[in-house]
């Protein structure tokens, strides 16, 4: 919980795009609407959505507790089924030998061989269990900034995607000298040292 007490790591956005007219109803409805819900049953790897940030098994954010006046803090979960490449490939080498020993064959072709795998895969998936991991967000809903949890390029394509969908927003990485974002009185300031630059 790094953002509430102790360190944090994390990763600093620009939030780009209109608001709504009644934006706080607006999150109050979308956070709701995306939170997390967890995974289907079946052969699904992964599934995600928002949570609390100080209680991971809330999804339910009632009197809207994401709200710390003017921040908005709430998690991202993310469960994940993860396979260990060495149970899938030993798996996948006992059912080839079941199929050659039913089939009466001495060889299996690349396609069998696939179709085995991607169906040992599926199999393996529906009774492994989902691996949690969570993230933490501050948004600056008057500032137009955020920050996210983690420096993971995966996760964090994850987020992305996932802010959009909601929030009809994106998510830009904030950099302090875009010039799309300065301020007046630094883009002057600027602009005369380019100039003094150019002369000399």
């Amino acid at each position: 919980m790094g953002f509430l007490k102790g360190t944090a790591t994390f990763r600093r956005y620009r939030v780009v795009g209109d608001e709504p007219p009644d934006f706080r109803t607006f999150l109050d409805r979308q956070i709701k609407l995306h939170a997390f819900s967890g995974l289907a049953a079946g052969s699904d790897e992964k599934s995600m959505g928002w949570t609390s940030i100080d209680n991971v098994l809330d999804t339910d954010f009632e009197y809207a507790n994401y709200q710390y006046d003017e921040y908005a803090l709430f998690s991202l979960r993310i469960d994940r089924k993860i396979l260990p490449p060495s149970l899938l490939r030993v798996k996948t080498m006992e059912a080839e030998q079941q199929y050659l020993k039913e089939k009466g064959l001495k060889k299996i072709f690349r396609e069998q061989r696939l179709e085995l795998k991607e169906a040992i895969r599926g199999d393996l998936l529906k009774t492994a269990q989902p691996v949690p991991s969570f993230y933490e967000v501050c948004w600056a809903l008057s500032g137009g900034w955020l920050l996210f949890g983690s420096l993971s390029e995966k996760v964090a394509e994850d987020f992305e995607d996932l802010f959009k969908r909601p929030f009809s927003m994106q998510t830009v990485p904030f950099l302090p000298w875009d010039p799309a974002f300065l301020d007046d009185a630094v883009v002057r300031s600027l602009a005369v040292l380019k100039q003094e630059r150019t002369q000399t």
